[in-house]
C-alpha cells in the first residue's frame, strides 16, 4: 500500500470532518443563541492559515437597513475656508494635534462632525491625512470616508462623501455572528494565502458590486462584518439574515 498517499487522504478526511462538525455546531449554537467555542473555531481557522490576532466581538445587536442619500452641499464654503491660513500647524506636529486641527476645521464648517468616527492619521513625507468614517448612530459606514489633507502642516483639501442617513424601516434585521463571518472569509480566500485578522467590527455597508453604473443619488446600506487584516486590508462579509 502507498502509505504516503493513504496518509494524505486521511488528513484531508479529518479536516473535512472537523469543518463539518464545526458548521453543525455553529448552526446549533445560533439557534440556541449560544456562543461558539472559540478554541474550536480558531483551530479550524489555523488549519486554513487564518490567524485571529484580535478579540472577536461578543456583543452585537440586530440592525436596520439604512437609506443613504449623497449630496455636495457646502462645497463653496469649504473652498473659501481652504484659502485661509488659520488652519495651520508645524509640519512636525504630533498626530493628536493634526487630529485636533482637522476636528476644528470640520466643526467650523459644519461638516457633520457628530456623524463621523475618527479612523486614523496617515503621514507620507510632508503630507498628512486625517481620516474619518461616516457613521449612523455611532456605527461606521464601510468604505465611506472623510479625509482632511495637510501639506506642510496646512489644511489643503477635504475629500468627503456628504451623506443623509435615514432608516429604511423600523424593522431590524437579524445579524449573523462574527464566527460565521470568519468561516465565510476563510472559505473565500486563496488557499495558499496566510491571513492575520487585526480587527473585526459590525458596520453598515453598500455592496458596490450591485452598482449599475448610473449616477448615484441614493442607495441602501445593510449590516456587514468589516474584517481588517494583513496590514490594513479590508474585507466585508454580509451580516444580515434574510
Amino acid at each position: 500500500m502507498d502509505w504516503s498517499k493513504a496518509k494524505n487522504i486521511l488528513i484531508v478526511a479529518l479536516i473535512a470532518t472537523n469543518i463539518f462538525l464545526l458548521c453543525t455546531y455553529l448552526t446549533k449554537n445560533n439557534a440556541d443563541n449560544q456562543v461558539l467555542d472559540q478554541d474550536v473555531l480558531f483551530a479550524i481557522l489555523k488549519e486554513k492559515n487564518v490567524f485571529v490576532d484580535t478579540e472577536i466581538p461578543d456583543k452585537y445587536e440586530n440592525m436596520p437597513a439604512i437609506t443613504i442619500e449623497y449630496n455636495n452641499g457646502r462645497q463653496a464654503q469649504i473652498e473659501q475656508a481652504l484659502k485661509q491660513d488659520i488652519y495651520m500647524i508645524p509640519a512636525n506636529s504630533s498626530q493628536e494635534l493634526y487630529r485636533q486641527t482637522a476636528d476644528q476645521f470640520l466643526e467650523d464648517n459644519q461638516l457633520g462632525r457628530d456623524n463621523l468616527i475618527f479612523d486614523k492619521v496617515l503621514t507620507h513625507g510632508k503630507s498628512t491625512v486625517v481620516r474619518y468614517k461616516n457613521s449612523y448612530k455611532k456605527v461606521a459606514i464601510g468604505d465611506s470616508f472623510v479625509e482632511v489633507s495637510f501639506q506642510s502642516g496646512k489644511v489643503k483639501d477635504v475629500t468627503r462623501q456628504c451623506l443623509s442617513l435615514t432608516p429604511k424601516s423600523k424593522k431590524k434585521l437579524k445579524v449573523s455572528s462574527p464566527e460565521e463571518a470568519l468561516l465565510l472569509f476563510m472559505s473565500e480566500k486563496n488557499s495558499e494565502e496566510i491571513i492575520h485578522v487585526e480587527k473585526m467590527q459590525l458596520v453598515f455597508w453598500v455592496n458596490s458590486s450591485d452598482f449599475n453604473g448610473e449616477s448615484l443619488i441614493s442607495d441602501t446600506a445593510f449590516p456587514a462584518w468589516e474584517i481588517t487584516y494583513n496590514g490594513g486590508k479590508t474585507k466585508y462579509i454580509d451580516a444580515y439574515k434574510a
